[in-house]
């Protein structure tokens, strides 16, 4: 039944009330005298108002009210009146209560659908959906506010750490086995999430690219920024790739400044171009 709903436009639901409304005018209005007919439209304006505004227990309560508020007056003080119009008034009010409710739950399911759906877009664009990190989108986002921040309140004397650890030959891997090439880059995120500080954001932004950012409070803590980056260089060494096979992570840092001009690409090339550095050394060692 929810489904059949669910497939009915809210135009034609309002558009159904209207019809109902009018055939209703169009029936009474030859049968009824002009007293009555107004009392039934107006019986009708109360029943939509009634759905619009009233919860799914208002409109159970007031149902049942009308119907024996309604049940007791026709029947039980001398209104002289046929028996189909008086069931007519009695079921009136409940009838346009329910078809308001329906359009008014309509309006605000499609209203929330509406609203998660722009959620959901974002989530998606900000979200790399392999590891659950933040994607690239995203950390160009988070860059740019670290630096105004540290633009705008010059007096916190902060400045910005931006870690990478990059996963090399990771086409190799997936030539050999797409699915266990995904299972090691997330067990990489995994292991990130852990190893990382609380306050430290993590990103996937490449093929194989993660990114960190790490607030700096003082000089002592890039000191620090960069001991944790060799333990978690070291940690995730030792994630092998399809439980037998090591893997080489390349690993580097720069450490920007309240007056750094550069952008989010521009830093990403700088740490690429160190991280190539980085493994020349393990390859010269």
């Amino acid at each position: 039944m929810k489904k059949i709903r669910y497939r009915i436009p809210l135009e034609v639901g309002v558009l159904l009330l209207m019809v109902l409304s009018l055939i209703q005018d169009m029936l009474l209005y030859n049968f009824v005298d002009r007293q009555t007919f107004y009392y039934a439209n107006l019986l009708v304006f109360l029943g939509v108002l009634f759905g619009m505004m009233g919860s799914s227990l208002f409109v159970v309560i007031i149902t049942m009210f009308m119907i024996a508020i309604g049940s007791f007056i026709l029947y039980f003080f001398p209104v002289v009146m046929s028996g189909w119009l008086k069931i007519y008034l009695i079921i009136i009010v409940p009838t346009f209560t329910i078809a308001g409710y329906f359009i008014k739950t309509d309006i605000f399911l499609r209203k929330r659908l509406i609203s998660s759906r722009k959620e959901i877009a974002t989530f998606l664009q900000n979200t790399d959906a392999l590891t659950g990190l933040g994607t690239m989108n995203k950390f160009i986002e988070r860059y740019d506010k670290f630096l105004n921040t540290m633009t705008i309140r010059p007096k916190l004397n902060r400045s910005l750490a931006i870690s990478m650890f990059y996963v090399d030959n990771l086409d190799q891997y997936r030539h050999q086995s797409e699915s266990k090439t995904n299972e090691l880059l997330l067990s990489l995120a995994d292991d990130l999430e852990i190893i990382r500080l609380p306050e430290e954001q993590l990103f996937y932004v490449d093929e194989g690219t993660f990114i960190v950012i790490s607030p700096l409070f003082n000089n002592q803590c890039s000191a620090e920024t960069e001991t944790l980056n060799q333990i978690t260089k070291t940690q995730l060494m030792l994630i092998p790739f399809n439980h037998q096979q090591d893997i080489t992570i390349r690993q580097s840092m720069i450490v920007l400044q309240r007056d750094s001009q550069l952008t989010a690409e521009q830093v990403l090339g700088r740490l690429n171009r160190r991280a190539e550095t980085d493994l020349m050394a393990e390859y010269i060692v």
